[in-house]
């Protein structure tokens, strides 16, 4: 099986039904950073909430956002199919159908053209997935049953072979994992988490989504996807989705691997004797852990190796932002090495943090999306780039509206970093930025920032290990983490082994 690793975000929203920015630039900017993406219609919700002495702002803009998504539908398929090139970007169109009893769920199609239907229940919403070849995949589940959190009485795995466990709204894996839930829906519950799903015996994927309401898919640590799958096409998408080929991950694009004898996550497979478990994971910064867990336990910890300084190959990290959050800075830069070469460059660029629709007593940062691409790299050769940006203060000390670039860099120790910006101009030698940062401000205190670095040794990013383990139980189920220093995680689906 000649599996390629894609990344997606497959939720996210904008003004074709209630959201902010356009679909056309929801498009432009997944095709920027991802593989694959799905700007969702908000539809449906059979068991709104009828009181409006408490429920009216929430009622009329859901009504009122159904209507719009309804009014605009033909023109959601027809952007999502022109914006679809095989073998290089995957556009598929979905729908949100919210359920205070059964959980919020979006419906996706390998089909080209999805027809909106209702559905008065799951059971039914199950059937119409069903009828165009599709699938219907919950989201936020960690939220209390009947509270629009997952029903895992209800759950069946042919229709919803993944579960949404990462976005904006916070992580759902388990009680006590990273990223609690803040938004006003409420606290995780235990018996919504994927951990309790997994405890009942069923078989599922995860995966992240930003559900972005600004027109930003894959907005860099919001949620994204990684899927393994044969082809860059609908149809091996879909294949892929149905075989739970996919992971969650925060936003950096953590290539995380776990084999066990010849299967992949997502699988069930029977093995009586001893197990071979492969793990390979590359990071695009320092790892701080790799943790593999066997029915919900830790079996083994794994740290990459002491990274030496004289390496050759560094993940060299470019931060910008910070300054006022009602001032808008627009930025023009460019980074060049004396020596060496860029061999691989990850931009990290995220919209404004929009999960639900602004009102004007919103304290708001200053409007940054106004632009098609608010980011771009401009410039890319083997010792030098450029890029322009816009940006705004922190939207709070715990939500970062910072920018970044993540580019792998071999070259001696000795190289000068130049970097140019704003009429600024600032110049590390590689050997002064391994493992730490360097702060400049371009115009005094409280102003806008660019933090240069830190240059993690290649070797620091990475885990490769090879263990074997004995069965334990009927069916063992097993699972990996892994964590960066820098807060960004990615979260594999399992693989079921069968004694």
């Amino acid at each position: 099986m000649s599996n390629q690793l894609y990344w997606g975000d497959l939720h996210s929203h904008c003004s074709i039904s209630y959201g902010h920015g356009t679909l056309p630039q929801a498009l432009v900017r997944a095709r920027q950073q991802l593989d694959f993406c799905s700007v969702t219609g908000h539809a449906f919700w059979p068991d709104m909430p009828t009181d409006r002495k408490v429920y009216a702002e929430i009622i009329d803009y859901h009504n009122q956002g159904f209507a719009t998504c309804a009014r605009n539908w033909p023109e959601l398929i027809r952007l999502h199919r022109e914006g679809t090139e095989g073998g290089k970007f995957v556009a598929l169109p979905s729908y949100e159908w919210h359920s205070l009893k059964y959980g919020d769920h979006n419906i996706y199609s390998p089909l080209p053209d999805l027809p909106l239907k209702d559905a008065p229940d799951l059971p039914a919403m199950r059937e119409v997935a069903r009828a165009v070849n599709g699938i219907a995949i919950p989201h936020h589940i960690g939220y209390a049953k009947g509270y629009r959190g997952i029903n895992w009485d209800e759950y069946r795995e042919d229709v919803s072979p993944f579960v949404e466990i990462f976005s904006l709204h916070g992580c759902s894996l388990s009680t006590d994992a990273a990223y609690p839930m803040l938004h006003d829906m409420g606290p995780r519950d235990f018996g919504s988490t994927a951990e309790e799903g997994w405890r009942r015996g069923h078989k599922f994927g995860i995966v992240g989504g930003t559900d972005h309401h600004a027109a930003y898919p894959g907005s860099h640590g919001d949620g994204r996807m990684g899927v393994f799958a044969e082809s860059l096409t609908r149809k091996g998408l879909m294949n892929a989705f149905k075989a739970r080929r996919v992971y969650a991950a925060t936003g950096d694009k953590i290539d995380a691997r776990l084999h066990i004898n010849d299967a992949w996550i997502g699988d069930t497979f029977k093995a009586p004797g001893e197990r071979n478990i492969q793990i390979s994971v590359k990071g695009i910064d320092a790892l701080d852990q790799v943790r593999l867990l066997k029915n919900g336990r830790i079996l083994k910890r794994f740290f990459p190796e002491n990274g030496k300084p004289d390496t050759g190959v560094y993940r060299l990290r470019l931060t910008w932002g910070w300054g006022r959050k009602s001032e808008l800075v627009n930025w023009q830069a460019s980074l060049s090495l004396s020596r060496g070469r860029i061999r691989q460059l990850d931009t990290c660029f995220s919209g404004q943090a929009v999960v639900a629709p602004k009102t004007e007593n919103d304290e708001l940062n200053a409007n940054t999306d106004e632009e098609n691409l608010p980011h771009a790299v401009l410039e890319h050769t083997e010792r030098s780039l450029a890029w322009r940006s816009v940006t705004s203060g922190n939207l709070t000390m715990r939500h970062a509206t910072t920018q970044s670039l993540s580019l792998e860099v071999e070259a001696p120790l000795n190289t000068e970093v130049l970097i140019e910006v704003n009429g600024h101009t600032y110049t590390h030698e590689l050997g002064d930025l391994v493992n730490q940062a360097r702060s400049h401000f371009l115009r005094g205190w409280l102003t806008e920032a660019i933090q240069i670095g830190p240059a993690v040794p290649l070797n620091e990013c990475q885990v490769e290990a090879f263990l074997k383990d004995q069965p334990e139980k009927d069916v063992d189920i097993y699972r990996l983490e892994v964590a960066q220093k820098n807060g960004q995680w990615a979260w594999l689906t399992p693989i079921w082994t069968e004694r």
